[in-house]
């Protein structure tokens, strides 16, 4: 098989849509992710005993289930059980809390290297354990979180290839169906490999500045 440009300029508009849609869902899935990572990092910290394990049993059992089955679960599953929703709105939320399990680990493990002095500095100032947690713990943990923060946001854009799966028309998405419309799978899947990378560049970018601000 040859390559046909004017075949390649006939689906770039779809594979823009595709771009279009990847972004979106990159973007809905990261802010869900990243909030309620933290909102799980600092629960399990505060909790009791039982509260801590069954918020460790989300957190395993998120991180532990492949990221395919819970979509083909929600998509398929739960309408059975009087559950229908969309399939945008289904890779949206299982993308964010199933990476929200790995962002959860990422916080709570800045959370672990803030010193114990500085939160005995709290007590001294008779800091509540709102003020604590909201001026200085939180902005420690996101500031120590951050390289690996982005480097599961980059994982995130790279796993919203999985939603084709269920009809979502994101990039992978749509240059399977222009390939599967026209028998010829050369040009779209090619070309939607030059856009992923491409599209790589702007986080392995923020990523290099933020670990040459750490070094």
């Amino acid at each position: 098989m040859t390559w046909d440009w004017s075949y390649v300029l006939q689906i770039l508009p779809r594979l823009m849509v595709g771009v279009w849609y990847t972004v979106l869902v990159t973007f809905a899935s990261s802010a869900i992710a990243l909030i309620l990572g933290l909102l799980l990092a600092i629960l399990e910290s505060v909790s009791t005993k039982v509260g801590r394990a069954f918020v460790r049993f989300l957190l395993e059992l998120f991180r532990g289930v492949p990221i395919l089955v819970l979509l083909y679960f929600a998509f398929y599953v739960l309408p059975e059980a009087g559950l229908t929703f969309p399939a945008m709105p289904i890779g949206i939320g299982v993308l964010g809390i199933v990476y929200a399990a790995f962002c959860s680990e990422v916080y709570r493990g800045g959370l672990i290297t803030i010193p114990a002095e500085l939160r005995d500095a709290c007590v001294a100032l008779h800091l509540s354990s709102y003020v604590t947690w909201r001026c200085v713990l939180v902005p420690l943990m996101i500031k120590r979180s951050i390289p690996a923060l982005l480097n599961y946001v980059l994982g995130l854009f790279r796993t919203t290839a999985f939603l084709f799966a269920i009809g979502v028309p994101v990039l992978l998405g749509e240059a399977q169906e222009v390939g599967t419309e026209s028998f010829r799978y050369l040009e779209p899947f090619t070309v939607a490999g030059v856009i992923y990378i491409a599209m790589n560049f702007p986080f392995l970018y923020l990523l290099s500045r933020f670990k040459d601000e750490h070094v």
